[in-house]
């Protein structure tokens, strides 16, 4: 069996929202969800191939799905995986709009993971229905329920990521922070996509600032999972920057597959999850072998980068948008190498001069120490 992969799923596309940088366009997001069927055949198929799947739960707006569709997805789960089973996860992906008590004791119930989409004090630059989202998340801090938020920085805001940073960690609220993609919506209004040198800016300010916040109670994402990466322990969750190729799929709710959730191409169809007797059927279509081809031809371009080891040449759907998938040097690539060159020089350092670590917050600290203590665990 193959180690891992992971799978996302649209139950539908349907979402209450008009988010102004959605990878969906208003007419994609029609009535249709997605059958048990299809689910039970994704289910099956996969137990029978990897050892560990994780399962995330995307849209549209996931919860538009009433509770008794989560409830019998989970008892299908534990029909192939076993009830309990450490062999599968889940997390959902939601605007947080349909959160109830109910739903949190089923997510408390099956170790769910919960992301909720939101860019607190400047959630309205993209998102409607901020309100909504935030009686969620008074709710969900209330019951102490155990959730993160994404963040999704656009022009208006990519300068204020060290200000939000302090906005969620004196909520003790884990943040993670990304940039509009100009893909779906926002690719027919540039205006939302940040500048990359306003962007690193703020990236290397919250950073800085978190780096040196000794009551920090949450990591902040993904700057945490650079520091990984540089320590030499490569982070899965990182998937822009470990070569997702193969490692993960996407369901549609009419059981079309793709290799990401970012909306890709008609061209990397993977085809349909009715069609297939196993999952690695999938990945031996012609639309796979479209986005392998395109990114092994980016990544031979990429690989006398100084970076490229630590990066595999970035996401091929980033690299889509912005100057084809078999060039790179756009806004993702130079966010990243500027940002991944900071943390990694700060790394360096603390591992050569050997501060008094007191001084860093305690991810950093325990990071580090790790390092230090078995510096042959992984190593570039």
């Amino acid at each position: 069996m193959k180690p891992y992969i992971a799978i996302l799923i649209k139950p539908t596309l349907e979402c209450p929202r008009s988010c102004r940088h959605c990878y969906h366009l208003p007419e994609e997001k029609g009535p249709g969800t997605i059958s048990f069927g299809t689910l039970e055949k994704v289910f099956r198929l996969a137990s029978e191939e990897y050892q560990s799947v994780w399962f995330i739960w995307h849209g549209g707006e996931p919860l538009q799905m009433p509770f008794a569709f989560y409830r019998r997805v989970f008892d299908l789960q534990d029909k192939y995986f076993g009830k309990d089973s450490h062999r599968v996860g889940n997390t959902i992906q939601t605007n947080g709009i349909n959160v109830d008590r109910r739903f949190l004791r089923l997510c408390e119930e099956r170790s769910i993971n919960v992301g909720i989409s939101y860019e607190g004090p400047f959630n309205g630059d993209l998102r409607n229905m901020t309100a909504e989202t935030e009686k969620s998340i008074e709710l969900m801090q209330r019951q102490g329920s155990k959730f993160s938020v994404s963040c999704t920085l656009s022009a208006g805001n990519a300068d204020k990521q060290r200000e939000m940073y302090r906005y969620f960690r004196d909520r003790k609220i884990a943040p993670s922070f990304s940039p509009v993609v100009p893909k779906g919506c926002a690719a027919s209004d540039p205006s939302l996509v940040p500048d990359a040198d306003v962007y690193i800016k703020g990236c290397i300010e919250a950073f800085d600032d978190w780096l040196y916040d000794k009551d920090a109670e949450v990591p902040l994402l993904p700057y945490y999972l650079y520091i990984l990466n540089a320590l030499g322990k490569p982070a899965f969750p990182d998937c822009p920057h470990t070569s997702c190729m193969g490692n993960w799929l996407c369901v549609y709710p009419d059981g079309s597959m793709y290799p990401c959730a970012k909306g890709c191409p008609r061209r990397y169809s993977m085809g349909n999850i009715a069609d297939i007797e196993s999952i690695s059927d999938a990945f031996c279509s012609d639309g796979f072998a479209d986005i392998l081809e395109g990114t092994v031809a980016r990544r031979e371009k990429c690989s006398s980068c100084e970076i490229y080891r630590y990066c595999a040449g970035g996401c091929s759907i980033d690299a889509e948008c912005e100057n084809g998938i078999e060039d790179n040097g756009g806004p993702s690539c130079i966010i990243y190498k500027a940002v991944f060159l900071h943390i990694k020089k700060e790394v360096d350092r603390i591992l050569s001069e050997r501060p008094d670590m007191s001084q860093y917050n305690m991810f950093v600290r325990d990071a580090v120490l790790g390092k230090l203590i078995n510096p042959g665990i992984v190593s570039f």
